[in-house]
């Protein structure tokens, strides 16, 4: 991101109430960290953030922060519906009662007027000021997957974050890497580059979604510039988040699988009963032949020391 860019995007940030981070509804573990590490990142900023994606499952929210604000927005507001309004509303005053408010609807001239069962009631989704939206291809796309169709317009701000450049420019700022391992090792960089506020649940957020995405940093499928991030995310705290002390489920089943193997009815003691009986054999065998007898070994422990011919000059 070159400088005016980002002087933009961090002076619309600033001025920015509603902010929505957005992921695909057919997203990876990956890009869910990356949207909800954001997420935690801006409602530290003290904004009003919500977060759109897919509905996270119980491993999800066993190994990620944040899970339960998915899909919840932060300030809907309250819209009293009138069906049928053209045809019966004049038009609609309302005024203070101490502190009830009270909403009139005039009826249209020669209607009925409004019935109760043409009333219904819904909460409008939140106006955006900004919009991060990770891993879209598309501005499509990116009204499907979160519903805010209506609510779109040029002025409003779009970060897109991605691993590699989308199809279709449909955002201000274009922020992807290619090679980059994961989603979730730009989202840091970026979070990095603006500055943007990071806490222990962020940093593991980040960092779990890496090391998802390349498989427990799997040399193959890891970058120098992997390893440098995960470390960043160290220092902020990531290996001092409670998920990160957390037994994991891999843990768990390999202890019962342990725990299974030890409770197996077999025993190997009697292997080294019958080893220790053939050992005690050859050593009686020996004093027999007047070789090797109790007096050359040095106690304890047990070293043979030897014969006076080992310090003899040749």
């Amino acid at each position: 991101m070159d400088q005016d860019l980002k002087n933009k995007t961090l002076d619309r940030l600033t001025k920015a109430q509603n902010i929505i981070i957005a992921v695909p509804q057919n997203t990876s573990f990956d890009s869910l960290a990356s949207g909800l590490a954001l997420y935690l990142s801006t409602k530290k900023l003290g904004k009003n953030a919500s977060i759109f994606g897919k509905n996270p499952t119980i491993s999800d929210a066993n190994q990620l922060y944040g899970v339960d604000k998915i899909g919840n927005s932060a300030s809907d507001s309250f819209v009293i519906v009138v069906d049928d309004a053209v045809s019966t509303v004049d038009k609609v005053t309302y005024f203070l009662d101490k502190t009830r408010l009270k909403i009139t609807i005039h009826p249209l001239g020669g209607s009925k007027g409004v019935t109760q069962n043409q009333i219904s009631y819904e909460n409008a989704p939140i106006k955006p000021d900004f919009v991060f939206a990770l891993g879209f291809d598309n501005l499509d796309q990116l009204k499907h997957d979160i519903t805010q169709e209506q609510n779109f317009d040029p002025e409003i701000w779009i970060v897109s974050v991605n691993k590699s450049s989308p199809s279709q420019k449909f955002a201000q700022v274009a922020v992807s890497s290619p090679d980059a391992a994961s989603l979730s090792e730009v989202t840091a960089q970026l979070l990095q580059e603006l500055a943007l506020p990071l806490n222990e649940d962020i940093a593991y957020n980040l960092y779990a979604g890496i090391s998802e995405a390349t498989q427990k940093f799997k040399i193959s499928l890891t970058k120098p510039s992997t390893f440098q991030i995960a470390s960043f995310l160290v220092k902020f705290g990531a290996a001092k988040a409670s998920f990160a002390t957390k037994p994991n489920l891999e843990t768990i089943e390999a202890k019962k699988e342990e725990k299974a193997s030890s409770n197996q009815s077999f025993s190997i003691q009697p292997v080294f009963q019958k080893s220790a009986s053939v050992l005690e054999e050859v050593e009686k065998e020996k004093n027999r032949d007047g070789q090797n007898s109790e007096t050359d070994w040095l106690k304890p422990p047990k070293i043979y020391k030897g014969t006076n011919s080992f310090d003899k000059e040749y």
